[in-house]
């Protein structure tokens, strides 16, 4: 028991213009479909343009949270003042990093601080103590007065 196939003919040429027009009548839309279509596409607009601000918000907030840890984990530099035998002096001190000493910016001593008893030792060299002059600190300041005592100076 086979199946016979149907038969196919090819169209004339009227034929196959009947089934154009009757397609572009199909593809024709009333003013409603339009409207509804053009709606749709703005909305696709609105959606894709959407989901680009809010990824610049998330890259933004990324790289403000790692400003944060940077300046939260690295020390920052301090405003000190500091006095010996009635001379008063202020330096930008910087306590540094591990591994890494700590510097007075304005000086080519080096810096051996006691911050929690209020003294500064400064020294030509660090292996010899007989090198080294005591300071008392009067006054630190955080590091905003730091930065502008480096910019106006």
């Amino acid at each position: 028991m086979a199946i016979n196939p149907k038969k196919q003919t090819l169209l004339n040429k009227s034929e196959f213009q009947k089934q154009q027009a009757a397609k572009k009548k199909k593809q024709r839309l009333s003013p409603q479909q339009k409207m509804r279509q053009q709606a749709l596409q703005q909305q696709a607009l609105q959606a894709a343009t959407a989901e680009a601000p809010a990824k610049k918000g998330v890259k933004k907030l990324i790289f403000i949270g790692i400003l944060a840890v940077i300046a939260i984990l690295f020390p920052k530099p301090q405003l000190i003042t500091y006095k010996k035998l009635g001379l008063v002096a202020q330096s930008v001190y910087w306590p540094g990093l591990p591994g890494v000493k700590p510097v007075l910016f304005d000086s080519v001593l080096q810096p051996i601080p006691a911050l929690d008893r209020d003294t500064l030792y400064l020294c030509q060299d660090v292996s010899n103590p007989d090198t080294c002059q005591k300071y008392a600190i009067i006054k630190k300041e955080g590091f905003i007065a730091a930065m502008k005592n480096l910019i106006l100076d």
